[in-house]
């Protein structure tokens, strides 16, 4: 089996795990002993480095049975015992989506997502659907989404997110751009008000138009919270008898269908969302990888087990 595979099957609780555990929060997969020693783990993720050959189990045990706030102390412990960064050497001794996943595991959530949508569009080519995941899992969290951005410049020279996105995206056929720079924007804590008759309405003169209003339906939908596409897509189906995500996927196409729908879906149940693309992931077109790692770290100290 895969070592990334064994990692993935531990953050999901169906590793191999000590007699004696409690769950860390309610809805973490992650389990831990009752109680950690925090240079004992520095030693031992150190000793299965150290030297010739990789010991494997050590990295997984340790790292994918310890709380995101110990992960950090024993990062910040091996760091003052050694002098080295825990990350940089597990980096060197492992390889793929097995060093993607045991990073995840030490670096802050900002500093994991961050490099995510960087992996997104890094290289030829922009990963258009691994960067609406990535929107997807800071949408409903302001500071963290703050965070990223942040993180993002510190990592890549003064990039900025934003600007980074527009570059990879600028032109693409469907307003994909449009979409991915309100979303990451838009803030989901607004005390304005929205009136969901206003924008129903506001919405079908856009969609069933002779020539639907493409950009003006992105806008509307990309700069309302979650909460209110949730109740205008209950009234929609109410008035229509038909789900608003399908009239979307007959107007649109390719990569701003996915992100409007992403969008709809996570408005209307977010772990439901969640489950979707977990299961998308690994069944239906194959396994991808990045979309498998990237929810599994992100939600395995949150919500895993409800997702």
């Amino acid at each position: 089996m895969a070592l990334w595979i064994v990692g993935v099957f531990a953050l999901l609780g169906l590793g191999c795990v000590s007699s004696v555990q409690s769950t860390v929060s309610s809805g973490a997969t992650i389990k831990e002993p009752p109680i950690i020693n925090l240079d004992e783990d520095a030693r031992d993720l150190r000793e299965a480095m150290a030297g010739w050959g990789t010991h494997e189990d050590t990295l997984i045990d340790i790292l994918t049975e310890r709380s995101y706030d110990n992960r950090q102390k024993i990062a910040r412990k091996y760091r003052s015992l050694y002098n080295r960064d825990l990350w940089t050497d597990v980096r060197a001794e492992t390889k793929s989506y097995f060093e993607q996943v045991l990073e995840g595991m030490i670096f802050t959530h900002a500093r994991f997502l961050a490099e995510e949508f960087y992996n997104a569009m890094k290289g030829w080519g922009t990963d258009e659907d691994q960067l609406i995941l990535c929107l997807m899992l800071v949408i409903n969290n302001q500071t963290l989404k703050a965070d990223v951005k942040h993180e993002f410049t510190l990592l890549y020279k003064n990039a900025n997110l934003e600007d980074m996105i527009r570059s990879e995206t600028k032109g693409d056929y469907g307003d994909i751009e449009t979409f991915l720079v309100n979303v990451l924007n838009f803030n989901q804590d607004t005390s304005e008000r929205f009136s969901v008759e206003s924008d129903l309405k506001a919405l079908r003169s856009y969609m069933f138009s002779r020539t639907p209003q493409i950009t003006a339906i992105v806008n509307l939908l990309t700069k309302r919270p979650l909460n209110h596409l949730a109740a205008l897509q209950r009234k929609y189906y109410k008035e229509r008898k038909e789900e608003l995500h399908y009239r979307i996927e007959q107007i649109f196409s390719s990569d701003t269908e996915k992100g409007l729908v992403s969008l709809l879906s996570a408005a209307s149940n977010y772990r439901r969302y969640l489950a979707t693309e977990l299961y998308n992931a690994m069944i239906v077109k194959g396994t991808n990888e990045d979309a498998l790692t990237t929810i599994i770290v992100a939600r395995a100290d949150k919500d895993l087990e409800y997702i």
